[in-house]
């Protein structure tokens, strides 16, 4: 009896538990909506807003382009650019073209742009490439923008988070206005663009369009899976689902190469993602604090093989990859004192992810950092910094001292502080400030650099050279070689 009893006791606590997991549960696709994928307020966008707007996108593709020395961006063509994309352009259908894989995956968006190119005059081809290339990551930061509005508040926030994308101080031994390479900036644009619940008919148009043009060019979106999963538990409306069904039908589309045997990359390299993780903090964080030149380089060539580091003081190197670590240590420390108004959501997803992303990049490759696989990385970090220093700032025309809302999903305004006192207004925005200001010193001392694109020659001395050799009897390709890549200019083009 008394085991009975006891037994019979303990049967409505356990029910109690299932019942409170479950409310729990049931709550959760609430608790996203309400702390992650807010709800846009933007109303529909007047010509003003359109007009900043179509400034951001042509100067952040400005300002990528200027970084390029030599001939420039314009005036050049390197890597997969040359030797894959611009040569199946010239050399086969459009369609063929299209539909050629390379390392694994199809590029639709790349490839589109290239067969444009290839119908204007020869010279043209790399300015217009380039351009494509620079406008791609100047609308990826765009989107970061738009979708950070109900995260952020503030407009000085939220272009501290999207001009990076066309500003990263590392990266460009591999990723220069290539249209090759836009894939790893447009991983973080489809971060932001999983995050947005677009209120008009433009967002909602435009959200599914862009999430599929990034799909058919990359396989790397299949690592923002989770987020994708969230979304849909979030709300099953009609963008979402559309952004969804996108997301797999681009992917699904990589994966016939792989089930078809037409995959011309190695499936049998494995990385350990210890080593990952350790070189996480050690290359990513740093790097994104203090840029690529005082870490020591690239560590790579263009070709991607591991190249010495330019040291020349290990101690002072090493102090610099520890200071990071404890850049981002002090942030949190901040936030956690509420000295800030943290977004703990955003913060702790963009950090899951830029972890994500980074073991997701190398995990089934070479045992080599390349610069390029810290770049999506590395800007989901500026993210999660900016999400824990976000100001306090003046709601109800006076200074709040803490956040009405509080907790984890608080998303009060966050203003220029205009009317509060601005000895407090001020303490508010230093520590973002201070980050900011770091960044922009940081972007400045690596704005430009040295790589193969740089040293290569003048396009317009290359179909020069071209022009007078075909004019030899007889000639059909004149055969233009730079560094590791190759191409085939047909003398019918010249």
């Amino acid at each position: 009896m008394t085991e009975q009893t006891s037994a019979d006791s303990l049967r409505p606590t356990a029910t109690a538990g299932s019942l409170g997991y479950l409310s729990r549960l049931a709550g959760l696709p609430e608790w996203l909506r309400s702390a992650l994928f807010l709800q846009s307020s933007a109303g529909r966008p007047g010509w003003r807003k359109i007009l900043i707007a179509v400034a951001f996108v042509i100067a952040g593709a400005a300002v990528s382009l200027a970084r390029t020395a030599g001939p420039g961006a314009l005036n050049t063509i390197w890597i997969e650019d040359a030797g894959n994309f611009l040569q199946d352009a010239l050399h086969q259908s459009v369609m063929t073209a299209l539909t050629t894989q390379m390392n694994g995956y199809y590029d639709f968006v790349p490839r589109t742009i290239t067969a444009i190119a290839a119908t204007f005059p020869l010279t043209w081809a790399p300015g217009i490439m380039a351009a494509g290339a620079a406008l791609e990551y100047a609308m990826y930061g765009l989107v970061a923008y738009i979708a950070s509005g109900p995260h952020l508040r503030s407009p000085w926030l939220r272009l501290l988070i999207a001009a990076p994308a066309c500003l990263i101080p590392f990266g460009y031994t591999q990723v220069n206005n290539d249209l090759a390479t836009v894939q790893f900036v447009g991983l973080y644009g489809i971060f932001w663009l999983l995050l947005w619940r677009p209120v008009t008919l433009g967002g909602r148009l435009v959200a599914p369009v862009i999430m599929l043009c990034t799909t058919l060019s990359s396989i790397l979106p299949v690592l923002l899976a989770p987020l994708v999963a969230a979304r849909l538990i979030a709300g099953r409306s009609k963008t979402s689902i559309a952004v969804a069904v996108c997301w797999g039908a681009g992917l699904l589309t990589q994966w016939t190469i792989q089930w078809r045997g037409m995959s011309n990359r190695s499936n049998t390299l494995f990385t350990n993602p210890v080593w990952i993780l350790g070189n996480y903090f050690t290359r990513v964080v740093p790097r994104a604090l203090f840029g690529e030149l005082a870490l020591g380089g690239p560590g790579t060539n263009g070709e991607g093989h591991p190249l010495p580091l330019s040291i020349s003081n290990m101690t002072i190197h090493n102090a610099l990859v520890v200071v990071a670590c404890a850049i981002v240590v002090a942030v949190v420390v901040v936030a956690l004192a509420r000295l800030t108004a943290p977004n703990w959501p955003l913060a702790i997803t963009a950090m899951a992810f830029s972890v994500l992303v980074f073991i997701g990049e190398i995990v089934d490759n070479l045992q080599v950092v390349q610069p390029r696989y810290v770049i999506a990385p590395a800007l989901l970090l500026y993210t999660a910094i900016v999400a824990m220093l976000r100001p306090r700032g003046v709601t109800g025309g006076e200074f709040s001292a803490s956040e009405p809302e509080g907790g984890l999903g608080g998303d009060a305004p966050v203003n220029a502080a205009r009317r509060g006192p601005w000895p407090v207004v001020a303490a508010a925005w230093t520590p973002v400030t201070v980050f900011a200001l770091l960044l922009a010193v940081v972007v400045g001392f690596n704005f430009r650099v040295i790589n193969n694109r740089s040293e290569s020659p003048p396009w317009t001395a290359v179909i020069a050279t071209a022009t007078q050799t075909c004019m030899k009897p007889g000639m059909g390709d004149y055969v233009y070689r730079h560094a590791w890549w190759r191409l085939n200019i047909p003398c019918s083009r010249v």
